[in-house]
């Protein structure tokens, strides 16, 4: 793609992104939507390259986006409004890489799919593309070439600005006394978090118009490499992919990234070696008790993890190991490391005041995994074999997730927040010592054996109301015919159905 049009459409992308934050900011689903709709159209016929008409036959598909889209405006039924949406979406990709000049509905269903798989992933980094294909002509190393040496460094600082802002989103949400200390610190006149949040959906929002944009501008040249362009004439010195040199981000600017987010991860750190593992006044700092401070942000903690985790793959990607590579990874690392115990520590202080969720159980395994990945990132990083990571994170994922199947999260749950019931000194202080007798009836078959066992530990109201929903639970069972053929047979079904069996009649 020429640099002058990818310039173009990255900013057209970023100005759209803050026009979709006024049309949606604090507003429902309703006419925003068939705006926003035709809005993306008329830039994605506006970016289409003139020398590659849309197929005639194509042309159904603008009409089919804007039609969908109004029915967030008609209806409130969510399932309406989500078919509605996905349909809008897929029409208007689809007119997109019709106006880069691929025919699409004159297509075998097969070539479709593979047009709508390439499209996709293209979507996915659209706007990174954009930016990147932006400066291939040298026209931002023309506005830093007169800082000399230290124009590397402010193309790094630059660069390093949005993935510092989005760590600390991330931090600052997952713990009050970090979030206070950088509202101080910034001295902002307005509601940083507010701030935050709609700069953020409107990056979020560029990212997603910046797909049709360059799938409408470029699209051709990517699906040409692929034999899907069928005949359309293709510009080769237009969309002639730039070489792994020039798309490459300079060492200097990556080490500068990871210095930054370096910087930020060990000001958190200090934060929790402070609050959560030193146990330091909060109540006097953000008006929170220390339990309600602990029990919080595990979430935001494992996504900061994972992202410190991509990060590192990139920077290795880029720079290589050199010495600096090795010292500033093995200082993410550490403090990554800090990040996870933190959101370990937070799970488990949660889960001892309030006890088990499927939810909490499937946090608690990601966490587990994490720390695998940073054992693995770590002793390969130091053995000089880290193109190996990628291999040794699907391992650890594999051999993860084969031991929550083994283990079974529904039965651990009920099994663990019995355990409650009977012994409430594994309750923490303050906490939920009873049965939430609802939850665990949402669950399925894998729960009912410690379901049946709960009868002698539960109250007697608790008892009669888990008794006569376990009997409806047999009665469905049994009438079941999708789980009575030989082919349907199931360990836990069939533990389940042992166990209904046994419950007393009346």
């Amino acid at each position: 793609m020429d640099p002058r049009l990818a310039r173009r459409a990255a900013a057209t992308a970023f100005i759209a992104g803050i026009a979709a934050d006024v049309l949606f900011d604090r507003s429902g689903l309703g006419i925003n939507v068939p705006i926003a709709t035709v809005a993306i159209l008329a830039l994605v016929t506006w970016f289409g390259p003139s020398r590659r008409p849309a197929d005639r036959i194509d042309l159904w598909l603008p009409v089919v986006a804007v039609l969908a889209s109004l029915g967030p405006a008609l209806r409130t039924d969510s399932s309406v409004v989500v078919l509605d949406l996905g349909l809008a979406g897929l029409a208007t990709a689809a007119w997109s890489v019709a106006m880069s000049g691929v025919p699409v509905t004159r297509r075998a269903a097969s070539s479709v799919m593979l047009v709508g798989g390439v499209a996709g992933l293209v979507a996915t980094v659209a706007l990174a593309w954009l930016v990147t294909r932006s400066g291939a002509d040298g026209f931002f190393s023309r506005g830093f070439g007169q800082l000399g040496r230290f124009a590397a460094i402010a193309r790094g600082a630059l660069i390093a600005v949005p993935v510092v802002a989005g760590f600390s989103l991330l931090l600052a949400s997952a713990d009050a006394v970090f979030g206070h200390a950088l509202d101080d610190a910034l001295h902002l006149p307005i509601d940083i978090g507010d701030a935050v949040d709609r700069a953020a959906f409107s990056v979020l929002a560029a990212g997603l118009i910046a797909g049709p944009l360059a799938l409408a501008a470029g699209g051709a040249g990517l699906f040409s490499g692929l034999g899907l362009a069928m005949g359309t004439t293709c510009g080769a010195a237009a969309d002639a992919e730039p070489s792994p040199r020039t798309r490459r981000v300079g060492v200097v600017e990556t080490l500068t990234v990871l210095v930054a987010v370096d910087v930020l991860f060990a000001a958190f750190a200090v934060v929790q070696v402070m609050y959560l593992f030193g146990g330091v006044d909060t109540l006097g700092v953000v008006g929170m008790t220390y339990s309600d401070y602990a029990r919080q942000g595990y979430f935001q903690l494992v996504g900061v993890v994972g992202l410190s985790g991509l990060l590192l793959l990139a920077a290795h990607e880029v720079v290589g190991r050199t010495r600096a590579f090795l010292l500033g990874a093995l200082v993410l690392l550490a403090l990554t490391s800090v990040i996870l115990a933190s959101a370990a520590l937070r799970l488990a202080l949660y889960q001892g005041a309030y006890g088990w969720t499927e939810l909490r159980f499937f946090v608690a395994a990601s966490i587990a995994w994490l720390g695998l990945c940073l054992a693995l990132a770590i002793g390969l990083l130091l053995a000089g074999r880290m193109r190996w990571l990628p291999h040794g994170l699907a391992a650890s994922a594999v051999a993860v997730t084969l031991a929550v199947s083994a283990l079974g999260p529904q039965a651990f749950v009920i099994h663990e927040n019995l355990a409650r019931v009977v012994d409430p000194g594994l309750v923490a202080p303050g906490g939920f010592a009873g049965f939430d007798l609802s939850y665990g009836l949402t669950l399925g078959e894998d729960a009912v054996p410690d379901l049946v066992g709960a009868l002698g530990v539960l109250p007697p109201s608790e008892r009669l109301a888990l008794l006569g929903q376990l009997r409806l639970r047999r009665e469905d069972l049994a009438r079941d015919p999708a789980t009575a053929g030989p082919l349907a047979w199931n360990v836990a079904r069939e533990q389940a159905r042992v166990a209904l069996e046994a419950l007393p009649d009346r």
